[in-house]
């Protein structure tokens, strides 16, 4: 744990240089390239996040060699408490989960427990599909996203999440109402559904419970110790991320992204301490500290190249095999809403970069580029952002129509670094209906509607609004209209019903 200890020591040291207040952003810069970093990317990430009105939080670690070289944290892990984000803060990370259950699978193969060429149906006989071609899937199938899963079996897994022994078998129960996507190993397709029945595997030859496994044999050796499966709580600790988004300002978003049954594609809860340590054991090659956590053939296997992306990349177990300027990178990134993540490895230079986010709309992959285009020694590239931004300052200072004036107006402007894609204000509308600012919604979706009226997102949501502005009517309109656009719209279906019901 001598590389946690450093940053964790590197933090102490500047936090008392600064002040003696201990609600700190981070700030480390260490040598020539550190110095550089901080000189440049700092002040790049500070002018991003003011176009987009950014106060949540966002941590960034770059190392080099053994050591930290650069990190800095912005903004806060809590707005209302105006708890700062630090090294220690907690951060959900979304779809950089995969890794470390890809990790998990090659010790299990060192273990002699299981093997790549596993199919699915052996180690988990209850595992059905409509069809046949579900038979052939196996273990590497689901690592390299070849297995033809649909990306998301259940709806609403944030909203109505499970718990306990039985939680990841009921991602067995929903995939037997569906069909595979192509036949196994013929595509690439991602699919979280696919991780989290393989989460089902690693519990089922291994004995253990999916997250004691994954905490006695990957995070603890690693030295993350501060990582977990569990949700973090308000009253037990300070550094826990709250989950934020952006409507016409950053704003709190619920529900908090946990579901047991999703634990393995995007259910771990880590900081940027743990992330810097889980870097230096892959470039280290499943070694850290002088400790092998994995031997170096099996650690191979998770950065062989598999399968080719459509994007004309690679992908190993999990990880994906890119490049950025001219250089190899294993990287893999996250996102779900509130929350945004993205890890660069570059072997050949032996550098790792982190980006953690508590907002989405954080742009943790151009702050990363940046970071490498620094270090690199490339000049900075420009960026354009959302004229949401724009379109929220005109919405809160002067009203809708003047918001509506000022998108139209951006939609033709192609002079300066604001991009008007109309999706955004649907976009905008959504997270103002799960804030419950009704007004707004109305009068945003209302607005996207003469944008695009076949949307059944956006008539539904609207629907959702108009009883909390006492007006059923419309709501039951906006329902109707669901169903003319798609008469199977469940969601529709079932609001009318409650609407008709306490009407009688």
């Amino acid at each position: 744990m001598r590389f946690k200890w450093l940053l964790i020591l590197l933090v102490f040291l500047t936090s008392c240089e600064k002040s003696n207040d201990d609600n700190e952003n981070l700030n480390v810069a260490l040598g020539p390239e550190g110095q550089k970093l901080d000189s440049l990317l700092t002040p790049y990430i500070n002018d991003l996040r003011w176009l987009t009105d950014n106060q949540a939080g966002l941590a960034i670690g770059v190392s080099k060699g053994d050591g930290i070289i650069y990190a800095h944290s912005f903004g806060y892990a809590d707005l209302e408490k105006k708890e700062k984000v630090n090294a220690n803060t907690l951060f959900h990370v979304a779809s950089v989960s995969k890794p470390f259950v890809a990790f998990a699978i090659a010790k299990l193969i060192e273990q002699k427990k299981v093997s790549l060429e596993d199919k699915i149906v052996e180690l988990i006989p209850a595992f059905e599909m409509k069809g046949t071609g579900y038979k052939d899937i196996t273990v590497q199938h689901i690592l390299n996203h070849t297995s033809g899963i649909p990306a998301n079996l259940s709806p609403d897994d944030w909203t109505n999440p499970s718990f306990g022994d039985s939680a990841l078998a009921e991602n067995i129960l929903a995939a037997k109402e569906h069909e595979l996507l192509f036949e196994p190993g013929s595509q690439f397709s991602y699919s979280n559904s696919a991780y989290d029945i393989l989460g089902l595997v690693i519990k089922r030859v291994s004995g253990m419970p999916f997250s004691e496994y994954i905490n006695s044999y990957v995070l603890e050796p690693a030295g993350m110790l501060q990582s977990t499966y569990e949700k973090p709580s308000v009253s037990s600790t300070s550094n826990w991320a709250k989950a934020y988004s952006y409507g016409v300002e950053t704003q709190e978003w619920q529900p908090y992204p946990y579901n047991e049954k999703l634990f393995p594609s995007s259910g771990l809860v880590t900081n940027l301490n743990d992330m810097m340590e889980w870097a230096q054991l892959h470039l280290g090659k499943g070694i850290i500290n002088g400790d092998t956590i994995l031997q170096e053939n099996y650690f191979k296997l998770l950065l062989e190249h598999h399968f080719e992306t459509p994007w004309g990349d690679s992908i190993g177990l999990s990880w994906f095999l890119q490049s950025y300027m001219d250089r190899p990178i294993i990287m893999h990134q996250g996102q779900d809403t509130g929350f945004e993540s993205i890890v660069y490895l570059y072997p050949e230079e032996n550098v790792s970069i982190v980006v953690l986010a508590n907002r989405d709309f954080s742009r943790t992959g151009r702050i990363i580029n940046a970071a490498s285009e620094v270090l690199f020694g490339s000049t900075l590239k420009d960026y354009t952002i959302s004229a949401k931004y724009k379109f929220a300052e005109a919405y809160k200072q002067n009203g809708i129509e003047q918001a509506k004036l000022l998108w139209a107006e951006l939609k033709t402007d192609t002079t300066d670094r604001y991009h008007s894609y109309d999706g955004d204000v649907l976009r905008t509308g959504s997270i103002l209906e799960n804030a419950g600012e009704w007004k707004a919604t109305k009068e945003v979706l209302e607005y996207y509607n003469t944008l695009n009226d076949r949307s059944t997102y956006s008539w539904r949501l609207l629907g959702n609004a108009n009883p909390n502005l006492g007006d059923t009517l419309k709501a039951l309109s906006n329902y109707k209209k669901c169903l003319e656009i798609n008469p199977k719209y469940v969601k529709a279906s079932l609001a009318i019903e409650k609407i008709q019901n306490n009407k009688n």
